[in-house]
């Protein structure tokens, strides 16, 4: 975690999230009583002096269960409980607090899109189970970015829920809009890593803007801040009755594109900007495989009334976020329930098996099973193959026994990357370790040390020390 770099804040583990509104968009803040209980770790230099305002979030990575789709209700991590989590929205050159608390029993992170120095950045200070992290930058550059858990395996962690938004609105701000945010994600009840998921959807939910399509104005702009976090290949957007913009990456600076369709690559983004004269039903969805997964929906537009208040039934000279409607009706069609038994399980090749558990409560490392194995005489312990994915694999051999004043080898034959973390506090601990790289630790004094991998925590070993 390089504690060195650390200081301490203090933050609940046990939070609830306040709700501000900023200008019509949603602020997520931490009570004040709740920054005043826990540790929380925090990169030592924070950005300084120019910031125009601060504003200040809290994720919370939990455990719990949603649905996707009419009647499928699966097993999900999540940042504050839905898939995606929450919108993050600043004004370029603000200050972002943002305050991370890991309330599941696997490490994660939050990795951000944008301009950041390192100890922002989300992936080496990892977030181990039950402890909380404060990343602490200027926002920026402008557009339309991501936040993700950057834990290997990234795909995994991303299909069953750690992802979301972060809007970055330019200083000049923006011209009048109907503003709306499309995540697309992807989700298997089988494998959460093969290359043909089963679900493509937006924000979380199968074919939702068909049920509930997006209201627009006649002559009204709409735009939409779009992000990819699927894993496929680059599909093309497609909105139907109109040439439209797109602004490339979705970064401000770019000049706006005019397109029929625009491909989005899997950690990409895009604005798109669009208008029609005519009332009607004009569908949006991503062309190809993924358009009956999905990903289909339409915008209903419709003349504004005679007496239409601006800013508020139609976008004239002021803008219109739709977002916090957004953000609601997912909340109503996920029914997000902790204690809810899924109809499906997400399971990795490897640990399709009719009598495990929940992926909650398998990946629990107070259940995790070890084998019944007798210690082995040796210094070397491999990390097998496909041990991130198969909540089976464990370290090999699990126990040994060595001499005081032997060094001890773990080799990571895994095409994933593994953390060696002792469970005692503060005796041995490697970073992340890449595949086909070591860590070493010479254990000096005698008696029984037992250890994990913190990133994948049914990997579990003991070294006894004669």
């Amino acid at each position: 975690m390089m504690k060195s770099s650390m200081m301490t804040l203090a933050v609940a583990v046990a939070v609830s999230i306040s709700l501000t509104g900023v200008s019509g968009y949603l602020i997520l803040q931490p009570s004040n009583s709740e920054m005043q209980q826990a540790p929380v770790q925090m990169a030592a230099s924070s950005p300084s002096g120019g910031a125009q305002k601060t504003v200040e979030y809290t994720l919370v990575a939990e455990n719990t269960t949603l649905e996707i789709s009419p009647g499928v209700r699966v097993e999900a991590w999540t940042y504050n409980g839905t898939i995606p989590g929450p919108v993050l929205r600043a004004t370029e050159g603000d200050r972002v607090i943002l305050h991370f608390i890991n309330k599941t029993p696997m490490s994660h992170t939050v990795h951000l899109h944008g301009d950041h120095e390192e100890k922002a950045d989300g992936v080496f200070q990892v977030v181990k189970a039950g402890e909380t992290y404060t990343y602490d930058f200027i926002a920026g550059p402008p557009g339309a970015l991501m936040y993700h858990c950057h834990v290997m395996p990234v795909t995994q962690h991303i299909r069953m829920g750690l992802y979301g938004a972060l809007i970055v609105d330019p200083k000049g701000g923006l011209s009048p809009a109907r503003e709306y945010v499309l995540v697309a994600g992807e989700y298997d009840t089988k494998d959460q890593i093969t290359n043909n998921p089963e679900y493509v959807f937006f924000n979380g939910y199968a074919d939702q803007y068909w049920d509930h399509p997006l209201e627009v104005k006649t002559n009204e702009t709409v735009r939409l801040y779009y992000v990819n976090m699927g894993a496929g290949p680059a599909f093309g957007f497609h909105i139907h009755g109109t040439i439209f913009d797109a602004y490339q990456s979705g970064i401000w600076a770019n000049s706006p594109v005019k397109v029929q369709t625009w491909e989005v690559a899997a950690g990409n983004g895009a604005i798109f900007e669009a208008k029609w004269p005519w009332e009607g039903r004009y569908l949006f969805h991503i062309h190809g495989l993924p358009e009956e997964k999905g990903t289909m929906g339409y915008f209903n537009v419709t003349n504004a009334p005679a007496n239409a208040v601006d800013g508020v039934d139609v976008a004239k000279t002021k803008s219109i976020s739709m977002i916090e409607w957004q953000e609601n009706l997912t909340k109503e069609l996920q029914k997000q329930d902790p204690l809810g038994m899924p109809s499906v399980k997400a399971l990795s090749p490897a640990s399709q098996e009719p009598d495990h558990g929940s992926m909650n409560k398998m990946m629990s490392t107070s259940e995790a099973a070890k084998p019944n194995t007798s210690p082995t005489q040796t210094n070397a312990v491999i990390m097998p193959k496909g041990a991130a994915a198969n909540n089976r694999e464990t370290f090999l051999p699990s126990t040994i026994t060595v001499n005081a004043g032997t060094t001890v080898t773990w080799q990571n034959e895994d095409n994933s990357f593994h953390i060696v973390a002792s469970k005692t506090e503060g005796s041995f601990s490697s970073d992340l370790i890449s595949p086909k790289k070591t860590f070493e630790h010479t254990f000096a004094e005698q008696g029984s040390y037992e250890y994990y991998c913190s990133l994948h925590p049914w990997m579990t070993g003991t070294v006894t020390v004669k």
